[in-house]
């Protein structure tokens, strides 16, 4: 079966500096992906190469069967995606971030039917009834009318999961979701994420929430300085790593 994503021989380059060195991974469609490194391994830049946040140095990246940030002509040659083009990928590919990035002038139910409507030209109407939706979804559905500001960072980031959400994205990425919130907004933030993983949605999660891994991946990925060093079914990741530095990183962390 094809996988949703393949990443193969993935680098990043900024300058003299490699954030990402040769990576090359699939993920299956529905399933669940937790990428666990220390602060500076690579984490943060692979996600945003796989949406062309960043652009690759090197490398490609097929999401369901098309390549992301370019493509090749019938001759066989590359060609990069134009914006209008690399736009209507993205939209395949939902992002939440750790620091929310809502509009601060949109109220909850806004800032998640503006995706839809804006980008996908939908009717106003359906876009909120959408939005009220995914409100109710991740709990919030109390909330709608309310700006960020009268929100806490765990309701904030909620709402941002059900903006990316909005835009039905065969991959969501999480980029540290919960760095910024406290435990108890944490365990909210994480108990919607894990519904979702329930739910069959595949998703690539960078966290350093090691019980939540174990809860919702069905593979871990271990970076250190750029590079994959070891990738293995949850089970076997934390039970029986292969590799010396796998065991130094868990015996820190856990």
């Amino acid at each position: 079966m094809q996988p949703l994503l393949k990443v193969s021989n993935l680098s990043k380059n900024y300058g003299s500096t490699t954030a990402v060195e040769d990576a090359s991974f699939a993920l299956g469609k529905g399933e669940q992906l937790v990428i666990l490194g220390a602060s500076g391994s690579g984490k943060s830049s692979l996600l945003r190469c796989i949406n062309y946040l960043e652009k690759p140095s090197r490398g490609t990246i097929w999401l369901d069967g098309q390549t992301i940030g370019g493509h090749h002509d019938p001759e066989g040659t590359w060609s990069p995606d134009t914006e209008a083009e690399l736009v209507r990928k993205r939209r395949d590919i939902g992002m939440v971030f750790q620091n929310f990035n809502l509009f601060a002038h949109l109220s909850a139910l806004d800032n998640i039917a503006i995706g839809p409507r804006k980008v996908l030209k939908r009717p106003k109407s359906e876009c909120r009834s959408l939005a009220r939706a995914l409100l109710q979804k991740v709990h919030l559905d109390r909330h709608a009318d309310q700006y960020p500001s009268q929100l806490s960072g765990g309701e904030q980031q909620r709402v941002a999961i059900a903006r990316a959400l909005a835009m039905n994205p065969k991959l969501l990425l999480f980029d540290e979701p919960t760095s910024a919130l406290d435990p108890r907004l944490t365990h909210e933030v994480l108990q919607v994420m894990q519904e979702l993983a329930t739910e069959g949605i595949a998703m690539i999660v960078v966290t350093h929430e090691i019980g939540f891994a174990r809860k919702i991946a069905r593979t871990v990925m271990y970076l250190e300085k750029g590079r994959i060093v070891e990738t293995g079914p949850v089970s076997d990741f934390f039970a029986r790593p292969e590799r010396e530095q796998t065991r130094q990183f868990l015996s820190y962390v856990m």
